[in-house]
């Protein structure tokens, strides 16, 4: 039988609109990290359940590739991760119906989570794309999007996705400006991505050249996995200051939700859970 904090991580959340608020729980939210391996025993006896989809996964159909369960709880082509953006999805919309009646755009392809998508929601209304850096390879059968200069029209999306991207960005002002021109007015953003969790400043790992050519490297080149290539250029890993940066591009609100769930699958690496980013438009 579980002890009672770990019975207390089946589900919870809490939303936080800055870094003070976030720095009071975070020596409680480390101390209950240290009960991930507790969650994840019942995680293998029990399986879990799917968020927004409510299906069920069995524990023959979960694989636990790691100590950072962020990454590394894989079930039915989701990680961890994937899983705190559809928990935060039902609770921003309820159910998939009520999705599909939205024009969504998701900043990932293709991915376990592009896949997902495109099986539960409308295809006419969803729109994947990936960032390809000037040098690498071009799938054109792909659709390619540069955040800080977004081809779509004024008030395209109710809703766009950023899964792992934010870090890979070379100008972040210039992407939340974008994301709030291609949002209708009452829309949504929903992302996650690294987080300098423990800190309100951002990480600056690299500088973009003003000139188009390569990045100047302040340290060891960061790269992060992209399956479009051998790997993305990190910027940044970026700080509590992403709330004040949302707001200054124009979101009426920000927020970060920390979701820690083994009855969802969601749990974390040094927090019991993820970390979720919204914005309202």
């Amino acid at each position: 039988m579980p002890c009672e904090d770990v019975l207390a991580l089946h589900d919870q959340s809490r939303s936080y609109e800055s870094f003070e608020e976030f720095r009071d729980d975070l020596p409680t939210l480390l101390q209950k990290g240290t009960l991930l391996e507790q969650c994840i025993e019942v995680t293998r006896a029990l399986g879990f359940v799917e968020p927004l989809s409510g299906r069920y996964m069995p524990p023959e159909s979960i694989q636990i590739l790691g100590s950072n369960y962020r990454e590394s709880i894989i079930a039915n082509g989701l990680l961890s991760r994937n899983r705190g953006l559809l928990h935060t999805l039902e609770a921003c919309y309820g159910t998939l119906e009520a999705l599909e009646q939205l024009d969504i755009f998701f900043a990932e392809s293709p991915s376990g989570m592009t896949d997902w998508l495109r099986k539960h929601l409308a295809k006419n209304r969803l729109i994947c794309s990936e960032l390809v850096e000037k040098g690498q390879s071009v799938d054109l059968e792909m659709l390619h999007q540069d955040l800080c200069s977004l081809t779509f029209p004024d008030a395209s999306f109710d809703l766009v996705l950023c899964n792992e991207i934010f870090e890979q960005v070379r100008d972040l002002d210039v992407a939340f400006k974008e994301i709030v021109r291609v949002l209708r007015p009452g829309g949504q953003l929903v992302a996650t991505c690294p987080m300098a969790f423990g800190q309100r400043q951002s990480i600056i790992k690299a500088l973009p050249d003003p000139n188009g050519g390569a990045p100047v490297f302040l340290d060891i080149a960061e790269r992060h996995g992209d399956p479009v290539d051998s790997g993305t250029v990190v910027y940044r890993i970026p700080g509590w200051e992403l709330i004040e940066q949302l707001v200054v591009a124009g979101f009426c609100d920000a927020s970060i939700q920390h979701i820690s769930s083994w009855k969802h699958g969601i749990l974390g690496a040094d927090l019991p859970g993820i970390l979720v980013i919204t914005a309202n438009r």
